[in-house]
């Protein structure tokens, strides 16, 4: 058997081992994470020919901060099914696919291009394909992570191959920057896979490489970044619809938390403490979410260490993952990792070797969760693990012990998913609670009303109304009047407002008996 005939022999194997998983965990919740919400909003307008604007928006002609592609990808798939939700199992299977991609390509870049053993490779594929985090963003969500972690390691790949090939031949170098633009426009922190070939080409003198990489990845990116400039959200945009979306990068850099203008502005006497916080969410909790998330929690949460592995940053978010002991197992395979990485270097610097460090840099600048930024670097965590545990014998147990620990996640999960009631599983329980409330609110608000929704996507998705982000509570009702809204809904967990707060007319709570449910009111 030829190596090339054994290679596709075993990729094969580990597309069997993970696919399962990804079609037994597959469910019918969407919109949950918020942000996949705007994606497939985004997405069906896209393909109904309205343009990449905020359709939501009872102001014409708000462009959203995000960059077009993930709603471009998804807006096919409206193309072959319109009709939401019926196609959001079709609408996942992009990134079950880009995950089955993920797998293979780990596997080629750890054994061809990283010297692994093909079983060391195998096991690594495995398990990178089998990570809890990123099984739950395919299966029940429709985020942009796991397209992005496929891209980002094809960019990686391009561009190493492109340091090996010719003087004259330019052609990897040129797939690289297409691959490249392409990532930056799935997710602008992109940028990062892009600064790091554009080093290592540096570093190996690959002048034409250099050149051709570069100038494909302007005339790919350049004209989004002109038409979001000339395009940006005025003042009144942000003041009325608020959220994310209307704010650039810049402004969303000096905000407590990304996105929330409402969380407050920082100076630069505040960075040391961010970067604080964000290095112990990546040495004390990041790792271990990658390698043993079920130490953090019960498998009827997993993949919930998405949206939920970090401190407490605002009203509608807790965190988990502040035990004492899972901070020092995550500390552990930290410096395992971070040995490894001090052996490849020692070796050779390649792309993920310049990657690595800047994408972790990013991350601790940034002020939001420093997982799902990490998340995308898991095949690189990966090579630098088996690296770092030094001895074949070593790294093939640690892999086996990471593999049967996801695998031992996922089973709970499925089993729990598929008994009655499937309400034992958290993620879907708050989903059917947000399902009942959206189908509610479908037949009972007034047509043409403005609602002010914590997920104003989701909502205009399942209601059609206009819809504005309600980014606080606890403010005066006469700010949501003046801009417009005549309801406010809380689609999470969250007491009622006290009277004192405003006057307003109750008329719908998930649950009545309980403190924090999910509640409509109209404003009088």
């Amino acid at each position: 058997m030829s190596d090339r005939t054994r290679d596709a022999a075993i990729g094969l194997l580990v597309l069997i081992v993970a696919l399962p998983i990804y079609v037994l965990r597959l469910d019918q919740v969407v919109g949950m994470v918020i942000d996949d919400a705007w994606y497939v909003m985004l997405a069906k307008a896209l393909a109904e020919g309205r343009g990449y604007w905020l359709v939501n928006a009872p102001l014409d002609g708000i462009l959203p901060g995000y960059p077009p592609g993930f709603p471009a990808l998804l807006s096919l798939v409206f193309y072959l099914r319109p009709e939401f939700p019926d196609n959001i199992w079709l609408l996942k299977s992009v990134s079950i696919a880009a995950m089955l991609g993920v797998a293979w390509l780990s596997y080629f870049y750890l054994q061809r291009l990283r010297q692994h053993p093909r079983h060391l490779a195998a096991l690594a594929s495995v398990g990178i394909a089998t990570t809890p985090a990123l099984v739950f963003l395919a299966t029940s969500t429709a985020m942009s992570e796991c397209v992005f972690t496929l891209t980002q390691l094809g960019v990686v790949v391009l561009g190493h191959r492109a340091s090996e090939a010719s003087h004259r031949d330019t052609r990897l170098a040129v797939l690289a920057g297409v691959l490249g633009a392409a990532t930056i426009l799935i997710r602008s922190v992109g940028i990062g896979v892009v600064a790091a070939v554009f080093l290592f080409l540096l570093k190996e003198r690959k002048w034409k490489q250099l050149s051709a990489f570069t100038i494909v990845v302007a005339i790919g990116v350049g004209p989004w970044l002109m038409y979001s400039r000339a395009h940006a959200p005025t003042v009144e945009h942000q003041q009325v619809h608020r959220g994310s979306l209307v704010y650039g990068y810049g402004d969303q850099f000096w905000m407590r938390f990304a996105g929330s203008a409402s969380s407050g502005r920082v100076t630069v006497a505040d960075l040391p403490a961010r970067v604080a916080t964000n290095v112990i969410d990546v040495t004390g909790r990041s790792f271990v979410g990658i390698f043993g998330p079920i130490l953090l929690r019960g498998a009827d949460e997993s993949g919930e260490e998405v949206v939920f592995l970090g401190g407490q940053v605002g009203w509608t978010f807790i965190g988990f993952g502040g035990l004492r002991e899972t901070i020092a197992v995550s500390c552990v395979l930290g410096a395992i990792i971070l040995w490894g990485f001090v052996r490849t270097v020692r070796e050779r610097w390649t792309v993920a070797e310049f990657l690595v460090p800047i994408s972790l840099l990013i991350t601790l600048l940034w002020p939001f969760w420093s997982f799902r930024f990490v998340l995308p670097l898991t095949p690189f965590l990966y090579l630098y693990f088996v690296k770092g545990l030094v001895q074949p014998a070593a790294a093939r147990i640690a892999l086996l012990v990471v593999i049967s620990l996801n695998f031992y996640d996922h089973a709970g999960y499925i089993a729990r998913a598929r008994s009655e009631p499937a309400n034992d599983v958290d993620w879907i329980a708050r989903f059917q609670e947000l399902d009942t409330t959206l189908d509610w609110m479908k037949t009972r608000l007034a047509p043409g009303a403005v609602v002010a929704a914590t997920n104003p996507a989701i909502v205009h998705l399942w209601t059609g109304h206009k819809t504005i982000t309600l980014d606080r509570v606890t403010e005066p009702w006469s700010v949501w009047e003046d801009r417009g809204a005549r309801y406010v809904a809380c689609l999470v967990s969250y007491e009622l407002p006290s009277p004192w707060q405003g006057f307003y007319r109750l008329l719908y709570q998930s649950h009545p008996e309980r403190p924090h449910s999910y509640w409509v009111i109209e404003l009088q």
